[in-house]
């Protein structure tokens, strides 16, 4: 049998045989009638696509919320429909008379004044057909029963073709409603992305870390040689000591200075991947909003809205989002600043070491037995040779280890750049790949009518 038949054939047989009956209903009308009510029945009993409306849900005025209202409230005042339909045709048990006496009463539906969409569009023409009917039988205007039996059964198989394309049209919507809320996130591609930052962030440290160390120690080596000497004369010592101790202050404050650009680098980058993290998780959300409104406005149809195709957004989403995190992986870049660092720092420690190797020869060669000072009378003394240039290894430190930080400082500014620009760029291009989605979507509006 076609399903999309019965209920308007049967409803012709139907008043058709009971009218001839003048009050009476012919057996045959009481089968056609159980056959109808059995079609209509499974048509009630077909799973809903909507489910209980949650607290939250009811009570949140953003457009998806509302779609999830106008689809639930649809097929609740659908199914009454339905059901009203059926308690009409359950009346056929009786006599004729007591089905005119009934029909309008047990059809009341307060849903006939409904502002939704969706039940305008798709039930209430029919309902409004059935009504009609019940007020002729009620009136005994049999001259109209005919044309508006046709009628009927032109509406009732329009009724379920529409009803149909629509539950279907309904499904896909919720599917993408589905898809898109919260499972748009990339948590394994950020994790991967989050751990090689943190291992290059540790990976700096402790080679930086490990330089300044270094350095010292190898100072340290030489500088511990130059000790107070017997008679007491410590100038020597006093003035090397006062450069280590300088020296010491300084490359600490590098190792904290770099420490801190890197955890600036860090926490700047991390903040970066969230923000874009963030925002590109909500477009898929964002990018439904206005369809959604327009259809809300019955200014779009849901065909359009069906159609939309939300899933290829995302998947350019997913693709954009894949390139932009590309733009964090430079591991390269971040390092490259700190291996010049080490790199001047290496060059500082072979000079301030030659220095004070000769510093220490020049001390060491005045302990030799036999030494007589009264012959380099006239030659400056090594404290006197080694105090200004251990001064003017203390400027030279302090401009290295400027030049370190500020070399350092400078390229981590401009890798951030460069990372920022690559974002913004390729978001822009993500941005115009999924605008097509869009244009296809206002074109199916433009070149179809508002319709289901």
């Amino acid at each position: 049998m076609d399903h999309h038949k019965p209920f308007s054939v049967l409803l012709v047989l139907l008043l058709h045989g009971s009218l001839q009956a003048y009050g009476t209903i012919s057996p045959k009308v009481i089968a056609l009638q159980q056959v109808l009510s059995s079609e209509l029945q499974t048509l009630e009993r077909n799973a809903l696509l909507t489910g209980p409306l949650h607290a939250e849900s009811s009570s949140d005025g953003s457009a998806i919320s509302r779609l999830r209202r106008t689809f639930h409230e649809f097929e609740r005042q659908n199914q009454e429909s339905i059901t009203a339909i059926l308690r009409v045709l359950a009346l056929i048990d009786h006599t004729l008379e007591n089905t005119v006496q009934d029909c309008e009463k047990v059809f009341h539906l307060p849903s006939l004044y409904s502002e939704n969409v969706l039940f305008r569009d798709v039930t209430r023409p029919l309902l409004l057909l059935v009504e009609q009917l019940c007020q002729q039988i009620t009136l005994e205007d049999f001259g109209q029963i005919e044309s508006s039996l046709e009628a009927v059964e032109q509406a009732a198989t329009h009724y379920r073709s529409r009803l149909d394309e629509t539950k279907r049209s309904m499904q896909v919507v919720l599917d993408e409603l589905d898809h898109i809320m919260g499972t748009f996130s990339a948590p394994s591609q950020l994790n991967a992305l989050f751990d090689q930052m943190e291992q290059v962030n540790a990976t700096i440290r402790s080679s930086i870390a490990r330089a300044t160390v270094n350095l010292l120690d190898r100072q340290h080596a030489i500088s511990d040689k130059i000790l107070p000497t017997s008679e007491g004369n410590n100038d020597m010592f006093v003035i090397v000591e006062s450069f280590m101790t300088f020296l010491a202050n300084e490359t600490g404050i590098l190792a904290e200075d770099l420490a801190e650009q890197l955890d600036d680098w860090f926490n700047e980058t991390t903040n970066l991947i969230n923000i874009v993290s963030e925002e590109v998780s909500a477009i898929p959300q964002t990018l439904m909003e206005a369809p959604i409104e327009a259809f809300l406005r019955q200014e779009s149809s849901l065909k359009c809205l069906a159609e939309y195709n939300n899933k290829k957004a995302v998947e350019k989403l997913w693709i954009g989002l894949d390139r932009i995190l590309q733009c964090f992986h430079l591991g390269n870049d971040t390092e490259r600043p700190f291996e010049m660092a080490k790199q001047l720092l290496s060059l500082a420690d072979r000079n301030i070491q030659l220095t004070l190797e000769e510093i220490l020869e020049c001390h060491q060669s005045t302990l030799r037995v036999g030494y007589d000072a009264k012959v380099y009378d006239e030659m400056a003394s090594c404290y006197e040779m080694s105090k200004p240039i251990l001064e003017a290894m203390q400027e030279y430190v302090y401009s290295k280890m400027d030049e370190i930080y500020f070399h350092v400082e400078l390229s981590m500014y401009f890798n951030e750049l460069k990372m920022e620009s690559c974002v913004y760029y390729r978001a822009r291009e993500m941005m115009l790949d999924v605008s097509e989605v869009n244009q296809r979507y206002r074109k199916c509006n433009e070149e179809g009518q508002i319709e289901l």
